[in-house]
């Protein structure tokens, strides 16, 4: 049996943290109190959330995820692999701007 490399366990990693930040983008709500109106539709607007950190932490997360598929794209050994992680960048990119672009 051959043992892993660095290089393998980085690209797990890299997909790792794709794969989470994307539940992540789909998962939490955009503001803190959406909740709200789903429970009592006769709220007619949910209280002021005061700070926005649930879209900052959106960002930096997204950031993280480019940083890492780009880095999986320089040492890609083959065109596919950089063509997949491409893709992956720019998944992640629309799915972070469905949810937080204002």
């Amino acid at each position: 049996m051959k043992p892993a490399t660095p290089r393998f366990f980085a690209r797990i990693a890299a997909w790792a943290l794709f794969a989470w930040g994307a539940l992540v983008f789909l998962a939490l709500p955009v503001h803190r109190y959406d909740w709200m109106q789903q429970m009592d539709p006769s709220i007619t607007a949910p209280p002021d959330a005061g700070s926005d950190n649930g879209a900052m932490f959106a960002l930096l997360l997204l950031v993280a995820i480019v940083v890492s598929q780009l880095a999986l794209m320089a040492t890609a050994k083959s065109r596919r692999e950089r063509a997949i992680a491409i893709v992956a960048v720019v998944v992640a990119f629309l799915l972070w701007t469905s949810r937080y672009w204002r």
